[in-house]
């Protein structure tokens, strides 16, 4: 009787052990190639913040990629003065970078024009890696101050030329939104957070013109502010087809 039940929990243990190895292994797969998801993601936090607002799926995924990164160069701030620094910055890099991966394959088809998003965040968070790693690198070498100042104005340098090409490649001087309301001469807009064009997400209003009617897709010129996000200023056109939509327009599953 009691080599029966030791057989049988060695099989339950065996059984239980394949679908643990399976469920990792999917895990695994779906991280280093990950494959779009159709559930609505939920990240807790960004969800609740943007949720409130009565913002899109679009917003929740910009938000929780800006959340994601700052976490990351704050864990990596405490990081580079910890025992084994170079080690620990390399395995944070390289799992925040997975994860990075894994956001963009799974969800990345709800941002409104996933490219120039992917451009930026993968950018930015590559530099950052690389930036902890030669800090480290100093520090572990008991490099003279002079040594830090350089690599200060090497980093500055890149991320200067990173931000003019990320410019010249997706910058615009307008965005999209939807009219949400018309109220004498204003129209009140929602605009999807655009990375391009530099326009934090929200209700704007703008000068009213003929055919922007509730519903309806207009082209905004936005004026840029120094050291702040830009805002629509006033339309520059009205799309009665709303089937002629472009890659940086608001997308229906998006709403």
């Amino acid at each position: 009787m009691s080599t029966l039940n030791l057989g049988e929990l060695l099989y339950r243990l065996g059984e239980k052990s394949e679908r643990l190895f399976s469920a990792l292994l999917s895990i695994i797969r779906s991280i280093i190639t990950p494959k779009a998801i159709q559930r609505v993601p939920n990240f807790p936090l960004s969800t609740r913040l943007v949720m409130k607002k009565g913002y899109t799926i679009h917003e929740v995924i910009s938000l929780h990629l800006q959340l994601s990164f700052l976490a990351y160069l704050g864990v990596n701030a405490v990081a580079i003065f910890l025992p084994n620094s170079f080690f620990t910055v390399l395995v944070l890099g390289l799992i925040y970078l997975l994860y990075l991966r894994w956001i963009f394959g799974s969800y990345g088809h709800y941002l409104v024009d996933p490219k120039q998003y992917v451009f930026f965040y993968g950018g930015v968070s590559t530099l950052a890696f690389l930036s902890f790693l030669g800090f480290v690198f100093l520090r572990e070498r008991k490099a003279e101050l002079r040594y830090y100042y350089i690599y200060v104005s090497i980093i500055t340098i890149i991320i200067l030329l990173f931000r003019w090409y990320f410019k010249h490649a997706f910058g615009r001087d307008y965005t999209y939104g939807v009219v949400e309301e018309v109220k004498k001469d204003l129209l009140r807009v929602f605009v999807h957070d655009d990375i391009g064009a530099n326009v934090k997400p929200g209700y704007y209003w703008v000068p009213a013109v003929p055919d922007a009617e509730p519903g309806r897709i207009v082209k905004l010129l936005v004026e840029e502010r120094f050291m702040r996000s830009s805002v629509p200023v006033r339309v520059l056109e009205v799309y009665l087809d709303q089937s002629s939509q472009t890659d940086t327009e608001p997308k229906a599953e998006a709403e």
